[in-house]
C-alpha cells in the first residue's frame, strides 16, 4: 500500500462534509464590506456559495466596484459553511451576525486574505492550515516512498510508510485535541473530515454523544448522527447481517452456517487488482489457521460467473464462495460495501470482531486469536 493510498484512506476532503438546509427564520443580519486588491481585469465580480449537502448552492453575487470594492448584506448563518469565489479562487468563511471586514490580496488570496468579527471563520482558519501542513508533509514522505522503492530500498521505503503513521498519528491527536477544546460547534464537525470512520470509530461516537448532549438541535449534530448511524450499525461488537446467496454450484450460502467459527467475511472481484493482490494473504491465513476454526467466506461482486470461477482458480481460492452476480450484490448492502476489497472478521457468535484487516494485521489479529490453541 501506497503512503498516497494510506492518505486517501486517511483523509476526507474538509469541504465535502457540510451541514443541511435549516430553515432561513434569523433575521439578524450579515454584513461584509469587502476589497481585494490587485483584480485582474476580466474579473468583475464575484459570487457567495452556500455548502450544502449536494454541493455548492449560489446565494447571493456582487459587482466589484473602484479599487476592487464590494458589500453583501445576507441573513446571518453560524451553522453552515460558505464559500466566496474571486475569479476561481474560493474563500471559505462563517456568516456570523454582524459587520464583517474582509481584505485580500487576488494574487495571494486565501494566504492573505483577512475577515473580521468571525471567531468561527479563524478557528475554520486554524483546522485548514493543519489539514495543508499534514498534506504537505505526507507528500514529501510519499516521494521518499516511491524514491526507496524505484532503487530497491526496502528500508527506505519502510521508512518513509513508518514516517506517515507518525505524522498521520500526530496530527490526528492535534485535531482531537482542538475539537476537544472549541467543544461542539460547525467548525469541530468539519475538522472529523481529517479522522478515520473506521481507525477512530470510538472517539467519533463519543463526539457525537456529546454533541446530542450539548447542542442537541443543532444542524451540524444531526449531521453527525446521520454521517455515524452505518458505522454504528457495524460497529465492533455489533451482530454481523446475515445473508443467503449462491455459491459456485448454485447450493444457498449463509452466513449463519458458520456459526461456531472465526470467519473472514471479504468482498471482492475477479477484476479488482487490490483484491487479487491481497489473496495470497488470504490463501496464508487459511492454510494457517483453518484447523484451529477458522474459515473464510469469499462474496463476489462479479457479474461474469467464468471470470469469477476462473480467478477461483488460478488464486487457489480453496473455501467457501458466494456470489448472486449483480453489480449491486445482495450481500454487500447491509454492509454498505462501497469499495473492495472489504472485510470483516466475525467471532463464534456472529459478532463483528475486526475490519479491513489487510497484510500482517489479518495474521496477526488471528494469532491473537488462537494464541495457545
Amino acid at each position: 500500500m501506497s503512503v498516497k493510498s494510506c492518505l486517501l484512506i486517511a483523509l476526507g476532503t474538509l469541504f465535502l462534509i457540510s451541514c443541511s438546509d435549516q430553515k432561513e427564520d434569523n433575521k439578524d443580519q450579515a454584513s461584509i464590506e469587502g476589497e481585494i486588491s490587485n483584480l485582474p481585469a476580466p474579473v468583475r465580480s464575484l459570487r457567495l456559495s452556500r455548502i450544502d449537502t449536494k454541493g455548492p448552492v449560489v446565494v447571493d453575487s456582487a459587482v466589484f466596484e473602484t479599487g476592487g470594492k464590494f458589500s453583501m448584506a445576507l441573513p446571518s448563518d453560524s451553522e453552515r459553511l460558505y464559500v466566496l469565489e474571486v475569479g476561481g479562487q474560493r474563500l471559505p468563511l462563517f456568516l456570523e451576525a454582524g459587520q464583517h471586514t474582509l481584505k485580500g490580496d487576488f494574487n495571494q488570496l486565501y494566504q492573505s486574505f483577512s475577515y473580521t468579527n468571525s471567531s468561527l471563520t479563524d478557528l475554520l482558519k486554524r483546522v485548514e492550515s493543519t489539514r495543508v501542513g499534514f498534506e504537505q508533509k505526507a507528500q514529501g514522505l510519499e516521494m521518499n516512498y516511491k524514491s526507496a522503492m524505484n532503487s530497491g530500498s526496502q528500508k527506505g521505503a519502510d521508512s518513509a510508510m513508518n514516517g506517515f503513521f507518525a505524522l498521520q498519528n500526530t496530527t490526528k491527536q492535534y485535531v482531537k485535541h482542538l475539537i476537544d477544546s472549541i467543544g461542539p460547534n460547525p467548525v469541530s464537525h468539519l475538522a472529523t473530515s481529517m479522522l478515520s470512520v473506521e481507525d477512530d470509530f470510538g472517539y467519533l461516537d463519543s463526539l457525537a454523544n456529546r454533541f446530542e448532549k450539548e447542542r442537541p438541535k443543532a444542524v451540524y449534530t444531526e449531521k453527525m448522527k446521520s454521517y455515524l448511524e452505518v458505522p454504528r450499525k457495524l460497529a465492533i461488537g455489533k451482530m454481523a447481517p446475515d445473508f443467503s446467496q449462491p455459491d459456485p454450484t448454485g447450493k444457498p450460502v449463509t452466513l449463519s452456517q458458520f456459526k461456531g467459527q472465526w470467519v473472514l467475511l471479504d468482498f471482492w472481484a475477479s477484476w479488482c487488482k487490490p483484491c487479487r493482490a491481497e489473496n495470497p494473504t488470504l490463501k496464508k491465513a487459511f492454510q494457517a489457521f483453518k484447523d484451529k476454526g477458522f474459515t473464510i467466506l469469499s462474496v463476489s461482486i462479479d457479474t461474469d460467473k467464468d471470470a469469477w470461477l476462473k480467478a477461483i482458480v488460478t488464486d487457489k481460492m480453496f473455501w467457501s464462495h458466494a456470489s448472486d452476480l449483480t453489480e449491486d450484490n445482495a450481500a454487500a448492502r447491509p454492509y454498505f460495501v462501497r469499495s473492495i476489497p472489504s472485510s470483516f472478521l466475525v467471532d463464534p457468535e456472529g459478532r463483528i470482531a475486526a475490519k479491513n484487516l489487510r497484510g500482517p494485521a489479518l495474521e496477526q489479529k488471528l494469532s491473537e486469536v488462537f494464541r495457545g490453541k
